[in-house]
Parts: structure tokens; C-alpha cells; sequence
């Protein structure tokens, strides 16, 4: 026995199959292997296979096994207006905008080393820039000294003090955030798409004005067919009427 929710899934699938197919585009195009998760391969598709419902449906999956983000906003919104969500994958990761600058790559003061050939005397000096005391600085091994210092740099980095970056953890952040705009974001469309839903304002449209004058129309023709019918009067007579 097929249930309504298999049913209506089967068409959806159906249509949009052949909606692509009119469109021009071969099975080859249409539908990708379900263990295929290249990310390269689901930038270059077209939005038109992007909406398919099976891609939509596994994007979905996919995000609520943490393997990606949803797009939110896009050409798979249903409602085409922000008001719904739109199920196209995206990187879990931020991606770096082709305008972007390519950011140099973070090394010590005047020199290409990174953190980690940092020595051990430098870094204390940093840690005494700081304002760090003497007294726990020399407590302090040479791997808690470092971390130390790129804590230090992060904290600073974020209050925007220049040249701090060098030092600072400043990627592992911007996950984070990027992460927590996306729960904001989600929210804020579950609250909108929520508000849509609920709303009991009747919204007028020219199409839904024009229909009712042309049941009027209608019924006015159906009247005057009745009256000709009855007192077996002609179109004419019933105009001059």
C-alpha cells in the first residue's frame, strides 16, 4: 500500500525529472551518484538540477548529519520570496569570496617563521608586552608560553589592536561564528516562515478580483438564458429591456 506522503513524493520527482528533460538536460546531468560528495561538483550544477527534489532531499539529510550547510536563501525556496527555506548544499567552512584578497600567510615579527619557531625567549618578551608578571611567566613551560602568547594575540586581535593577527587563532573563530550566524539564521526564517503560516490576513491579488467579476459575468449570462428560456424571449428583446 503507497501512503499520500509516498505518492506526492513520487510525482514531485516525476515532474521535476521531466521538467529538466524539457529543459534540455540528460540523466547524466540530472542525477549524480548518492555516495558522490564533491563539493567542486555541487558549485558547478545549475540551479535547475540544484532544486531537483532528490538534491534538495539529500541536502537536507546531509545537513542534519552535520556533513554541510543549507543555503537558507536561494533558488530553492519554495516560496521565492525569503519567506521559506532553501535546501542547497553549502561547505560547512566559510568560503573565501573570488574578490577576496588572498590573506598572507601569518608569520613572527619580520620574519617568514610561523608560531612555532618562535623562541622561547621572544616569547616571553611578548608576554611581558602584555603586561604579563615576571613571576608567572617563569612558571610557565616553553608550550604554555606559546599558548600564552596566541591566546593573548586572539584577545587582542578581536579588539581590533593592529599586528596582533600575527600571532592570533583568527580561522578556528570565524568557523565559530560562521557557524552561529547560520543557527541565527535559521531561526530567523523558522519565526517568519512561522508568522506567514499562522497569519489570518486574507491577501488580495488582480488575479483573484478578475476571477470574481467573471463569476459575475457568468452568473449574469445564466440569469438571462433562464429569463429567454421561460418567457421565450429573444437577445434583443432582452437587451432593450
Amino acid at each position: 500500500m503507497v501512503s499520500p506522503e509516498q505518492c506526492c513524493a513520487y510525482f514531485s520527482m516525476a515532474s521535476a525529472e521531466q521538467r529538466l528533460k524539457d529543459a534540455g538536460y540528460g540523466e547524466k546531468f540530472i542525477f549524480t551518484p548518492q555516495e558522490d560528495d564533491d563539493e567542486e561538483l555541487q558549485l558547478k550544477m545549475d540551479d535547475e538540477v540544484k532544486v531537483a527534489p532528490w538534491n534538495t532531499t539529500r541536502a537536507y539529510i546531509q545537513a542534519m548529519r552535520g556533513k554541510c550547510l543549507l543555503q537558507l536563501t536561494g533558488p530553492a525556496d519554495p516560496t521565492g520570496c525569503g519567506e521559506g527555506f532553501s535546501y542547497v548544499r553549502v561547505p560547512n567552512k566559510p568560503t573565501q569570496q573570488p574578490n577576496e584578497e588572498q590573506q598572507p600567510k601569518r608569520t613572527v615579527t619580520g620574519t617568514d617563521a610561523d608560531l612555532r619557531r618562535l623562541s622561547l625567549n621572544n616569547a616571553k618578551a611578548l608576554l611581558r608586552k602584555f603586561g604579563v608578571p615576571e613571576e608567572e611567566i617563569k612558571k610557565l613551560s616553553r608550550w604554555e608560553v606559546i599558548d600564552v602568547v596566541r591566546t593573548l594575540s586572539t584577545e587582542k586581535a578581536k579588539a581590533g589592536e593592529e599586528g596582533m593577527t600575527k600571532f592570533s587563532r583568527g580561522n578556528r573563530f570565524s568557523i565559530a561564528e560562521h557557524q552561529e550566524r547560520y543557527k541565527e539564521e535559521c531561526q530567523r526564517i523558522f519565526e517568519l516562515q512561522n508568522r506567514v503560516l499562522t497569519s489570518t490576513e486574507v491577501l488580495s491579488t488582480d488575479e483573484a478580483e478578475s476571477s470574481v467579476s467573471e463569476e459575475s459575468d457568468l452568473e449574469e449570462m445564466g440569469k438571462n438564458l433562464e429569463n429567454m428560456l421561460a418567457n421565450k424571449k429573444t437577445t434583443e428583446q432582452l437587451s432593450m429591456e
